[in-house]
């Protein structure tokens, strides 16, 4: 590197040990020269540098900006700055790095270390190398990450426009705010598994496309605070497992995603995968969040979803998740429960049920009989119900005894001749039909076995058992025998 200084990396200097900012108008400063300042071994003019750093704006950095491995205290401000080559941080334990408004290729800074914050709002990016657009994979930043208003493009078919795999900060990362992200092939456009955010995850109006894979991956991610797809989020993408993956996810505030949208280039392609995450917070997820498919199977949540009605909630479970399973459906009861909603309980309950016999694997006699205490005692959960079937014995055995066997002749006195009359009749009829309430009426009248009467006492047996089943039933529901989780 030549030691003469150019006009502009002179000022610099001198604002520095000043404290001040220093414009460059667009002209050059080498990043070798940046790198001298850094790592101690500059002749400054006049003094020392001032604890405010590096602040340079509007400047081309010229030859790219290779930091890596580097350990300073003092903050470095390369605002509005522009370069052709990648900007290295690897390995470099750093203050507040500032590279908002950056114009340019890459910024790699895996397995970095930055005491304070790290900024690139505004920042517009293109890379087609390998390491991604944004690479900060293993990084420790001591506040915020903020790349708000950045936009990112990767031209690589398998790397990210923001690697942020087992990222850890000390307060929120913003990918907001007109924050928008291209590219990333099958592995993902925003990759964040494993990272652990010290405050929330705030994609709120981001803006993520990916032809050829997921737009955001956070397997295992875990949040202290609020994860954000709200306030005009748009994801599309293309991957069977999901469009956003956040599998196995800890939030540690509220999920929300109103007013945002997500979707999958293939119709049977999920769209949104909750599997196993835990949100300690409520859920704000409306169903027009996708028309697409969702996996919510192990997602646990505090409160009842917000920002959709039970019935669309539903809708979305029986129709809108790739296959039946009796965990998203608890998890909801529960919380109508926890909430005092006991009446939305029981329909939550027979939702799942219903889905169930649709979806789930049922052996052929568990399937009939799920169709029997569906239609019977509604699963456990309407006992009532087989009272109105019992009602409707008891109504078809007057019908037999009273209404066919009397006028027929075929209902006559036990030991003596001449028909039954008609409350002997009907008395006759509810000892049939009532299993645990018996009168004195079989004593003294009966239905004539001979002939066509043979007929209706075979019928008389049939409304007997059916009487029977169906007060069983009633009790088994009122009792809770019938209501097994599917």
């Amino acid at each position: 590197m030549e030691d003469t200084l150019t006009a502009a990396e002179t000022a610099l200097a001198e604002a520095v040990v000043k404290g001040e900012w220093y414009d460059a108008g667009g002209e050059p400063v080498r990043g070798g020269l940046l790198r001298r300042m850094l790592l101690g071994g500059f002749a400054w003019p006049g003094g020392e540098p001032d604890p405010r750093g590096i602040r340079l704006r509007n400047a081309e950095l010229r030859g790219g900006l290779d930091l890596s491995e580097v350990e300073t205290r003092l903050p470095l401000h390369l605002v509005d700055c522009r370069t052709s080559e990648p900007v290295l941080l690897t390995g470099a334990h750093l203050s507040t790095v500032d590279l908002s408004g950056l114009v340019g290729n890459n910024v790699v800074a895996v397995e970095a270390r930055f005491d304070r914050a790290l900024l690139l709002m505004g920042a517009r990016l293109r890379a087609g190398t390998a390491d991604g657009v944004l690479n900060l994979a293993g990084a420790s930043v001591g506040s915020v990450v903020d790349v708000s208003g950045a936009h990112l493009i990767s031209t690589h078919p398998e790397a990210p426009a923001f690697h942020g795999n087992n990222l850890v900060t000390g307060a929120g990362v913003f990918l907001n705010r007109g924050f928008r992200a291209e590219g990333g092939g099958p592995l993902g456009t925003i990759r964040l598994s494993g990272a652990r955010i010290g405050g929330q995850l705030n994609l709120g109006g981001a803006w993520l496309v990916n032809a050829d894979g997921p737009t955001l991956v956070g397997d295992y991610l875990c949040t202290r605070s609020n994860l954000m797809l709200n306030q005009g989020f748009h994801a599309e993408g293309r991957h069977e497992n999901g469009t956003l993956r956040l599998v196995g996810a800890e939030i540690g505030g509220r999920f929300a995603g109103e007013d945002g949208h997500a979707f999958a280039a293939e119709p049977r392609d999920l769209v949104l995968n909750l599997g196993q995450v835990r949100v300690a917070g409520t859920v704000q997820l409306p169903a027009s969040f996708t028309p697409g498919l969702v996996q919510l199977d192990g997602l646990t949540y505090t409160g009842v979803p917000r920002r959709t009605e039970l019935a669309e909630w539903l809708d979305l479970l029986a129709h809108r998740t790739s296959h039946y399973a009796s965990q998203p459906y608890l998890q909801l009861a529960e919380a109508h429960r926890a909430a005092g909603n006991e009446r939305d309980v029981r329909r939550i309950h027979l939702a799942r049920q219903r889905d169930l016999l649709r979806r789930g694997h049922l052996p052929p006699g568990g399937r009939l009989w799920h169709r029997v205490a569906g239609l019977t005692v509604g699963y456990g959960y309407r006992p009532a119900v087989a009272l109105v079937w019992w009602a409707g014995v008891v109504a078809l055995s007057v019908l037999l005894v009273a209404g066919i066997a009397g006028p027929a002749g075929l209902a006559v006195h036990i030991g003596q001749s001449g028909r039954c009359t008609l409350v002997e009749q009907v008395g006759l009829a509810l000892n049939t039909a009532t299993p645990l309430v018996k009168t004195d009426m079989q004593q003294r009248c009966q239905l004539d076995a001979a002939g066509a009467g043979g007929v209706l006492v075979a019928a008389s047996w049939v409304l007997q058992a059916l009487a029977w089943a169906f007060v069983t039933l009633f009790v088994a529901g009122f009792t809770g025998l019938v209501r097994k989780p599917g």
